[in-house]
């Protein structure tokens, strides 16, 4: 005879189970999103298993970084937020290729100039 085990599950994309509706260690998924949750004994609802419970953000937050490069597909950008959240944000993309392209940065602190730029020079001479 087959035993069937039917953890407490939700069809709702991003729906986290509350910790009131799970016992410590009860298994709960989101079918939509493909994860499971548990109850700890702190009584915190956490995500287990599978890449899905990893982010760019949290890895991150603890620490990490990496010596392999970080490939943006199908015209993804980087968007930069200021230290306020509000409707403008700074974001870096890049143009289709035609050839493989290298941009350096160079060694030193200061402001990048960009086309659209009006940059102004003066030249002081001493005598």
């Amino acid at each position: 005879m087959t035993t069937v085990i039917k953890p407490k599950r939700s069809e709702t994309a991003s729906a986290v189970p509350s910790a009131g509706v799970l016992a410590i260690g009860e298994l709960a998924m989101n079918v939509t999103d493909g994860k499971f949750y548990t109850k700890k004994s702190d009584n915190s609802v956490v995500e287990v298993g599978g890449a899905g419970s990893v982010t760019l953000a949290n890895v991150m937050t603890n620490g990490a970084s990496t010596t392999v490069d970080l490939l943006l597909d199908q015209g993804a950008n980087l968007i930069f937020e200021g230290n306020l959240s509000n409707a403008y944000e700074t974001t870096l993309t890049a143009a289709e290729p035609t050839a493989d392209r290298t941009i350096t940065l160079p060694n030193q602190s200061g402001v990048l100039a960009t086309e659209g730029d009006n940059l102004a020079f003066s030249i002081v001479f001493g005598g």
